[in-house]
C-alpha cells in the first residue's frame, strides 16, 4: 500500500507541509517496506493537479497534507483517495498516526470537518466530495 505525504524535505523525517499546492515533495511511501520515493514539486499554476494525477498513478490510498485546493481535493475524492490533515508532525510520525487511526480527515475543500452531502450510514467511507450516495 502507498502513502502519499506533501513534506517540506525529501525524507521521512521532514515536516508536513501545511499547503498542498505549495509543498516542495511529494513523498511516495510504500508501507510495507517503508522505501521513500521523493518527487520535487515546483509550485506554479496547475502544478497541484499534476501532483493529484502522481498520487493517482502511484496508487496511494490516502495522502497526508495541509491544506487542499478544490479542484485537487476533487480528483482526489473522485478516485478515493482518503485525505489526512498531518500539519506540524513529520512524515514518519503522521504515517504512524494514520495506522493508528489518529489524524483527522480532511472531508472537504474549505478544510471543515462537516460532510456537505447526505451520507446516512457511509461515514466509514472517508469520502465527502459533494456526491450523494
Amino acid at each position: 500500500m502507498n502513502i502519499a505525504v506533501t513534506a517540506a524535505g525529501e525524507s521521512l523525517n521532514s515536516l508536513v507541509f501545511r499547503e498542498f499546492a505549495r509543498t516542495p515533495f511529494l513523498l511516495i511511501v510504500n508501507m510495507e517496506t517503508m522505501e521513500c520515493t521523493a518527487i520535487p514539486h515546483d509550485p506554479k499554476d496547475g502544478s497541484d493537479l499534476a501532483m493529484a494525477r502522481t498520487i493517482l498513478e502511484y496508487n496511494c490510498e490516502a495522502v497526508i497534507t495541509g491544506k487542499l485546493g478544490e479542484d485537487a481535493f476533487k480528483i482526489l475524492a473522485d478516485e478515493a483517495v482518503t485525505r489526512y490533515a498531518g500539519t506540524g508532525m513529520t512524515a514518519a510520525y503522521a504515517l504512524e498516526a494514520m495506522e493508528n487511526r489518529e489524524l483527522e480527515l480532511i472531508r472537504n475543500a474549505d478544510g471543515s470537518n462537516e460532510c456537505e452531502s447526505s451520507h446516512h450510514g457511509l461515514e466509514e467511507l472517508q469520502v465527502c466530495s459533494g456526491h450523494h450516495h
